[in-house]
């Protein structure tokens, strides 16, 4: 028997060892015991319990003696029985979790049949439920839980809230802060932590679990450092909360967008080009939308065919010195982000999903097929040029690549949702939403146009985009070129980083996207078709193909090592967060994941998808843009 507080013996569990060092300590580890099984039936040991039993009920707890190491976490694998109020109920909990033990998964994961001691502690009436993490990065991450769920962590919910430790409520942060620094300097050889945390109805907030992180949270960060910042244990000069913008730029900026983006920054935009990878200053401002009518009216009626008409009268000027159009465009564009902010609207939150083997732009697509990129990059291809022809009523003769002819598009098909403007405001909104991506594409176009001039003139074809605008305009006036194929190293370079989903103050944070086919990533990209299954049970009845991306609602420990055993290398479940169970296992079983990915479950089985973790995006593999 090992009474939490004492020094742990060699044959103490990882789980009760720590416990007992960090209570000694003086952290606020509520108090406890650790035993064999078969020890309970010791005078001593139930005397001990009864002791505890009188303060009030215990929970009962499985410690493994192969997780909560450097090495492996186990997390969500061991069972625990809470409200245990007698010693009756102890050894009733005992039984469950001599039963549990037999658990396939778990003896897979084991080798073997596990060993385990019981860890009885008095359990905690909860305010909250909190997990905090360390990585590496060295920044520190919170999970908010709900209260009333015991099994929140081990079933994989979602957290009601995400984000920065040094984000959270300001008293609650504290705590915790002081808890994490006191808990760190105990186990100084540790360098990364998982604390799990209870706060209980008077505001105290004590101490349930301290274990190594087995894997790091954000992989892949000291290679990223490396290329960003080198010899620096964070990037400079990132105050506050960025957030990589995989939304609209899921690939490395070419050189020529990196170097507008640059040019942007400079006109007070807040953004950042890291790694070549594009950031985005976390917004909080709380500004509310325009109306979506008037922001719709405004788009349709001034600012879209304005836009088009500027495009013309950039190709119009082609011909000419090529110089004077590049300060232009980049003015024009300024114009346009300026509009495209002025005309935000809110984007209602329970919109079905769009049908994703459906073209990008929905609203009168066919008018902008010649502008609207495939990437939100200059060097990117319109999708007129990619898409199958035969989706068109009409693809206009002779029209040459990316509409350099400088003719509006003629009249190609148009999707289901060219009709009036709708009455609903939400109809209207998601109309807005597609329209001012029209816009900004139009913004964009006069750069790639003058671009592709260029590079007929230089003769450097498509290595034109391996310039940014300045230097584009010092090769136009004859001087020398920068080293080409040094550039094309360093974007090969920058392409194999893994980037951070998020940064606060300049280190990783893996905070939940909060977007719809978004989740938070583990491991390498997959691609595959989709296969739903509704839980363990279905999964191991229908056993998916190894090649598949499998769809869960929540994923288990227990499902991890499922998949793990199937030779099924990617899942994707509704609900969990980065620091859940389910999230641990997936990284220490080499598993490539997206936890937390909202709407997944939607999809249609067989559906063939990209599972993309350099920016935690799940994407269909359309068929029109393949």
């Amino acid at each position: 028997m090992l009474v939490l507080g004492d020094s742990p013996g060699p044959d103490a569990a990882p789980k009760p060892a720590v416990l007992s060092r960090l209570l000694r300590a003086g952290l606020p580890v509520p108090p406890g015991l650790a035993c064999n099984a078969e020890e309970l039936a010791e005078s001593a040991v139930r005397e001990r319990l009864a002791d505890l039993l009188a303060g009030g009920p215990v929970i009962v707890r499985a410690a493994l003696t192969s997780e909560d190491t450097i090495d492996a976490a186990a997390a969500g694998l061991g069972l625990s029985v809470p409200d245990c109020h007698g010693l009756a109920d102890i050894e009733r909990a005992a039984a469950a979790i001599a039963e549990a033990a037999g658990d396939p998964w778990l003896r897979r994961y084991s080798g073997g049949a596990p060993t385990y001691q019981l860890l009885v502690q008095r359990q905690v009436e909860r305010r909250w439920l909190a997990v905090a993490a360390a990585d590496r990065g060295g920044a520190r991450l919170l999970e908010l839980h709900d209260p009333t769920r015991a099994d929140a962590l081990a079933a994989g919910a979602s957290p009601s809230w995400s984000g920065p430790l040094a984000l959270a409520e300001p008293a609650l942060a504290a705590a915790i802060t002081s808890i994490f620094d006191h808990v760190a300097e105990v186990m100084s050889e540790v360098t990364a932590l998982d604390l799990e945390l209870v706060v209980d109805p008077a505001g105290t907030v004590w101490l349930v679990q301290a274990r190594p992180l087995a894997r790091p949270l954000v992989p892949g960060w000291p290679d990223f450092l490396a290329a960003v910042a080198p010899g620096a244990d964070r990037v400079p000069d990132l105050p506050g909360l960025w957030k990589l913008d995989g939304e609209h730029n899921p690939a490395v900026l070419s050189p020529a967008h990196a170097g507008v983006i640059t040019w942007l920054i400079g006109q007070g935009a807040g953004l950042r080009v890291l790694g070549g990878w594009l950031y985005e200053r976390a917004s909080s401002s709380g500004r509310p939308g325009v109306d979506p009518h008037h922001a719709l009216a405004e788009l349709r009626r001034r600012h879209l065919p304005a836009a088009r008409r500027a495009l013309e009268a950039f190709i119009d000027d082609l011909a000419g010195d090529l110089r004077p159009l590049l300060p232009r465009a980049l003015e024009h564009l300024r114009a346009i982000i300026a509009v495209h902010a002025e005309l935000r609207v809110e984007l209602p939150r329970d919109l079905p999903a769009p049908d994703p083997r459906s073209l990008l732009s929905l609203h009168d697509r066919g008018d902008y097929l010649d502008v609207l990129p495939a990437a939100w990059d200059i060097a990117s291809p319109a999708l007129a040029d990619l898409v199958d022809p035969t989706c068109l009523e009409r693809k206009p003769a002779g029209r040459e690549a990316d509409g350099a002819t400088g003719d509006p598009p003629a009249s190609f098909a148009r999707g289901p949702e060219s009709d009036a403007d709708p009455a609903d405001p939400q109809r209207a909104a998601v109309l807005v939403r597609e329209l001012d991506d029209h816009l900004f594409a139009l913004g964009l176009a006069p750069l790639r146009r003058i671009y592709l001039a260029a590079g007929g003139r230089l003769g450097l074809g498509d290595d034109v985009f391996l310039l940014a605008p300045d230097e584009l305009g010092e090769a136009l006036a004859g001087r020398d070129l920068p080293d080409l194929a040094a550039r094309r190293r360093q974007q090969e370079q920058f392409a194999s980083l893994q980037p951070p989903p998020a940064l606060f103050d300049g280190r990783p944070v893996p905070v939940s996207p909060r977007r719809r086919l978004g989740g938070i990533p583990v491991g390498l990209s997959m691609r595959g078709a989709v296969a739903q299954r509704s839980d363990l049970a279905d999964l191991l009845a229908r056993p998916p193909a190894p090649d598949a991306v499998v769809v869960l609602p929540a994923l288990t420990a227990q499902a991890a090592v499922a998949l793990r055993a199937l030779g099924v290398r990617a899942v994707c479940c509704e609900y969990g967060g980065a620091l859940s169970h389910a999230a641990l296992m997936a990284r220490e079983l080499g598993l490539s994941a997206l936890i937390g990915c909202t709407g997944c479950s939607e999809l249609p089985d067989g559906l063939e998808v990209e599972l993309d973790t350099r920016v935690g995006r799940l994407r269909a593999r359309s068929p029109d843009l393949s």
